[in-house]
């Protein structure tokens, strides 16, 4: 089971079935489109919440929990690492977050990657956090700024259509 991660504003806990509802009321055209690859539904949402708690079970490849507001503990998003990804080496993650539109730009996002750094430096083997950023996201893009994370597009593969940005989970 995931455990829970807060730093007093966001709450990074499980996600559990009766979040299903709230996975499909939070979506939007944004986060299906940058995301999710098509709409939730009651049974899709239900079966990742089943996925992601099968792989907690097993220590990955995803680490998902749900991003909560710590005041009410209202589902606000999601936020992801994958400690094994295709294009990146050992030892590096890559994070994912979509966080639901009542509460952007309110630092929900930056505050879910801040812990999730740091509890893969603590209790992980990570080394090296990646975001993978579509150039037309100026929101996500203020979050890798925000959060620490450097242009790295040497990680890139070529002709890629996102940047990326790396943070070193060593220096704390």
């Amino acid at each position: 089971m995931a455990p829970e991660l807060t730093d007093g504003v966001v709450v990074l806990s499980a996600l559990t079935l009766e979040d299903a509802p709230a996975l499909v009321a939070g979506e939007d055209d944004e986060l299906v489109r940058r995301l999710a690859g098509g709409p939730w539904t009651i049974a899709t949402a239900a079966a990742h919440i089943r996925r992601c708690a099968d792989e907690w079970a097993r220590a990955g490849p995803g680490l998902t929990w749900g991003i909560r507001d710590a005041v009410g503990g209202e589902l606000a998003g999601t936020v992801e690492a994958l400690l094994r990804f295709p294009e990146l080496e050992p030892g590096a993650a890559n994070l994912s977050y979509g966080v639901f539109p009542r509460w952007r730009g309110r630092g929900f996002a930056a505050g879910a990657v801040e812990l999730v750094c740091g509890f893969l430096a603590a209790e992980t083997t990570v080394r090296c956090a990646v975001l993978r950023i579509e150039r037309d996201n100026p929101a996500s893009l203020r979050v890798a700024a925000a959060s620490g994370f450097r242009p790295t597009q040497h990680l890139a593969p070529a002709q890629a259509s996102m940047l990326w940005f790396s943070r070193d989970l060593r220096r704390g």
